[in-house]
């Protein structure tokens, strides 16, 4: 089948297949623990996926054979999975707006009461978790023996010689002052500050190595990591043309090339969202030969065959966004962006063999006299991905090779390509 055949309705049907099965396999149980409210541990497995809020609630099971049970906050103390560790807790959380864009003149803090999993940053003799509440603001806590307090920090619009300028209500400063009181070089530290994750684990990192005291737990904040490797495999490539001049053109019927692709790729992890998201940007080699012909009769007694050869090796940009989500062992992805492709050889001719009556010639010359060696275009991809091989189906659509306003053309590609993570 020719890649121009190669629908919409396909291309929608094998995403509609992706999220199909995607959606069959939200459940991603992984080796954890819960910590009942009597305080006895229960190993099995957790379905755990991280989101842009803290869970709410998790599913629990000893064995893979057995049915889940979903518990709430106030089902159990706590749960551990992978790397992390949340604590149950009944918090109050400040929930005024924090984009600049949404703050309003009132300093006064807005608290609810809430129940929650917090995550555990460090735990120790001092402890620091952190909560994403409902409406998507992060918030620190730290651990009293009356329960876990929060650590308060409000923006908010303030009047400034008639005009409104952003305040901010720093009270964390002071909490921390307090609770790590112990180490008197904290004051210092204090002073610069930010309310963030990375700020705030440094922070009680410095306590520890002041105090020379031993942490228990230490959840280290999510960074970008950077995965690199290969590609190769099969490129089909397809042409089309479509306009009022160099009509030859459109009226040809072309076959398929089958080419080959090679590439180095540099795919970058986003942290949130359990490293679900990234960005993939690839560097590739590809080539195709397409040939066409034209078989033209004139009163029949003038017949020419247009013989049309279009070759071009590209050095192709791919940048895309890349969603994947684990499937047991294993992950299928679905990439999505824009391929820029920069011509490094051409081959464009074409040749008439005209014959009339009895005598034939034949005329040689350029197919398109100019051609554009910059190519644009839009590509997906549907992969899975097991340890450091991958294996993905790309469709890519570029605006081809016409330099000419009244001549519209379009390449079309398949690809097969197999992966290596170095």
């Amino acid at each position: 089948m020719q890649i121009r055949n190669f629908t919409k309705k396909t291309i929608f049907t094998i995403t509609g297949l992706f999220f199909f099965h995607v959606s069959f396999s939200q459940k991603n149980f992984l080796p954890g623990y819960i910590i009942s409210l009597k305080g006895d541990t229960l190993k099995g497995l957790i379905n755990f996926t991280s989101r842009e809020k803290s869970p709410t609630k998790i599913s629990f099971k000893r064995q893979q054979s057995e049915a889940d049970i979903n518990y709430s906050v106030l089902d159990i103390s706590g749960f551990g999975v992978l790397d992390e560790i949340y604590q149950s807790a009944i918090i109050k959380t400040e929930v005024s707006p924090e984009n600049t864009g949404d703050l309003k003149p009132y300093k006064e803090l807005v608290i609810e009461t809430d129940t929650a999993f917090l995550q555990t940053m460090v735990q120790g003799e001092k402890s620091l978790y952190f909560y994403k509440n409902k409406v998507g603001k992060g918030q620190f806590y730290i651990k009293e023996d009356s329960g876990y307090e929060l650590l308060i920090y409000k923006k908010f619009l303030k009047d400034q010689e008639g005009i409104q300028v952003v305040a901010e209500n720093k009270s964390y400063l002071n909490q921390l002052s307090v609770y790590l009181q112990n180490c008197s070089s904290m004051h210092s530290k204090l002073q610069s500050l930010e309310y963030n994750k990375k700020s705030m684990e440094s922070l009680l990192l410095s306590y520890y190595d002041c105090t020379k005291s031993g942490i228990k737990f230490h959840k280290k904040t999510s960074k970008t990591t950077t995965e690199v490797g290969m590609t190769a495999g099969l490129a089909l490539t397809s042409l089309s043309f479509n306009g009022t001049d160099f009509q030859y053109l459109s009226k040809a019927a072309y076959s398929q090339s089958t080419g080959f692709a090679v590439g180095l790729f540099c795919d970058i992890i986003l942290p949130a969202n359990n490293k679900r998201w990234s960005i993939y940007n690839e560097l590739a080699f590809t080539s195709a030969n397409v040939k066409g012909q034209l078989n033209e009769y004139d009163n029949e007694s003038k017949y020419t065959i247009t013989n049309l050869t279009f070759g071009y090796s590209y050095l192709k940009l791919n940048n895309m966004v890349r969603f994947k989500m684990p499937v047991r062992n294993a992950f299928v992805y679905l990439s999505g962006g824009i391929t820029n492709g920069f011509a490094v050889s051409e081959t464009n001719n074409q040749t008439r063999e005209i014959k009339f009556y009895s005598t034939e010639r034949t005329e040689s010359d350029k197919a398109l006299p100019e051609t554009r060696k910059h190519e644009q275009g839009y590509i997906f991809g549907l992969g899975t991905r097991f340890k450091k091989y991958s294996f993905e189906v790309r469709y890519e659509k570029g605006n081809g090779i016409s330099e000419y306003a009244s001549l519209s053309s379009s390449s079309t590609r398949l690809y097969f390509l197999l992966g290596y993570k170095f």
